[in-house]
C-alpha cells in the first residue's frame, strides 16, 4: 500500500510543474514561426491566429517568417528551441509531405515537434480540361483507362501531386504528372487544352470554373464545398479514399509540457472557431476544424503514415 501512495504521490509531483507553467502561461511575449514567405495562406491565416491569441491572452503574439527549404528551415527551428510553449510552429500539410518525399530533414518530424492544434481546414476540388471530355469524376477514370491523361502539380512531393497520385491509387488509374512551379500555371495550361487534370485548392480555380476553362467533377473533401454544392465529393463519386485536404496546423518543440500544450490548443479552437473566424476563413477558401491535442495528434500521424507510403509505392522524392 505503502509503495502504491508512494507511486501516486510521485506521479503527482512529476505533474506538478507543468500544471504550474500552465497555470502562468503566457507570461511573456511568445512568437509563432512561420516557415514560407509573408502574404501566402500560411501568413495570412498564421497572423489572424497571432492576433486572436494576443487578445485572448491579452499578450503579445508576434509572427517570425523563417522560409526556405519546402519549410524546414524554420520547422528546424522551432524544434531546436526552448520547450515552454513560448515559440511555436504555425505550417501547412506540407510537414508531412515533406517528412514523406525528404530524407535528410534537419529534425525529426516525429520525435522533435508535438502536435498542438488544427488552424483550419481547406478543401480540394477535381478539375479537367477539354481534352478529356468528362462530366463526372466515372468518365475521367473510364479516359484514363484508355489514353494517356496527364494532371499538373505544384512541384514534386507537393500536396497536389499527392492528392493526384492518391486519386490514381483509388481508381486504379496511372495519370501522368506534370510539374509546374504553380497552380496559376498548371490552370492556364489547362485552359490552353495542354494539360487534363488538376487537384488544387477550391479558391484557387473558382475563377478558371466561372470562366468554362475548367470543370469541377469532385471534391476530393469528405463535405461537399460551398462555393461549389452541385459537385460531389469522391465519396459520393463512388472513390472513396481519395480524400485529400489542405490543413494549417501549430507544433511545438518535443518536450513541452502537456497542460502548457493543452492550455494552448484551448486558445486556438476559441480563435478559430469563431463566428468572424469563420468568415474571415472562408474568404480564403478554409474552414473551422476543432480539434483536441489528441486528435490532431491523430491527424498527424495518419497522414505521414498514408504519404510516406504513398512516396515509397511511387517514388517521389523531393529534388
Amino acid at each position: 500500500m505503502k509503495r502504491i501512495l508512494g507511486v501516486v504521490l510521485f506521479a503527482c509531483a512529476a505533474l506538478l510543474p507543468g500544471l504550474a507553467a500552465a497555470q502562468d502561461f503566457p507570461s511573456k511575449r511568445v512568437t509563432i514561426v512561420i516557415p514560407f514567405t509573408p502574404a501566402g495562406s500560411n501568413d495570412t491565416i498564421g497572423r489572424y491566429l497571432a492576433d486572436g491569441l494576443a487578445k485572448l491572452w491579452n499578450t503579445p503574439v508576434v509572427v517570425e517568417n523563417r522560409p526556405g527549404a519546402g519549410s524546414a528551415i524554420g520547422s528546424a527551428h522551432v524544434a531546436q528551441s526552448k520547450p515552454d510553449g513560448y515559440t511555436l510552429l504555425f505550417v501547412s500539410g506540407t510537414f508531412t509531405t515533406n517528412a514523406a518525399t525528404q530524407a535528410n530533414l534537419p529534425f525529426d518530424p516525429v520525435k522533435d515537434l508535438k502536435p498542438v492544434g488544427m488552424g483550419a481546414l481547406g478543401q480540394m476540388v477535381i478539375v479537367t480540361g477539354s481534352r478529356v471530355p468528362t462530366s463526372n469524376l466515372a468518365d475521367l477514370v473510364k479516359a484514363a483507362k484508355a489514353q494517356k491523361v496527364f494532371y499538373g502539380t505544384t512541384g514534386v512531393g507537393s500536396s497536389t501531386q499527392f492528392a493526384g497520385e492518391l486519386l490514381n491509387d483509388v481508381a486504379g488509374i496511372k495519370m501522368e504528372p506534370v510539374h509546374y512551379k504553380g497552380g496559376t500555371d498548371a490552370l492556364v495550361d489547362m485552359a490552353g487544352g495542354r494539360l487534363d487534370v488538376y487537384v488544387g485548392t477550391v479558391t484557387q480555380v473558382l475563377s478558371s470554373v466561372a470562366s468554362n476553362k475548367a470543370k469541377p467533377i469532385a471534391i476530393a473533401s469528405k463535405t461537399r464545398s460551398k462555393a461549389l454544392p452541385d459537385v460531389p465529393t469522391v465519396a459520393e463519386a463512388g472513390f472513396a479514399g481519395a480524400e485529400a485536404d489542405i490543413w494549417w496546423g501549430v507544433f511545438a518543440p518535443s518536450g513541452t509540457p502537456d497542460a502548457v500544450v493543452t492550455k494552448i490548443n484551448q486558445g486556438i479552437n476559441k480563435v478559430m472557431a469563431s463566428p468572424e473566424a469563420t468568415e474571415f476563413l472562408a474568404k480564403h477558401g478554409a474552414m473551422p476544424a476543432e480539434m483536441s491535442v489528441s486528435e490532431f495528434g491523430g491527424h498527424v500521424t495518419k497522414e505521414l503514415a498514408k504519404w510516406r507510403e504513398l512516396a515509397v509505392k511511387h517514388n517521389i522524392k523531393a529534388e
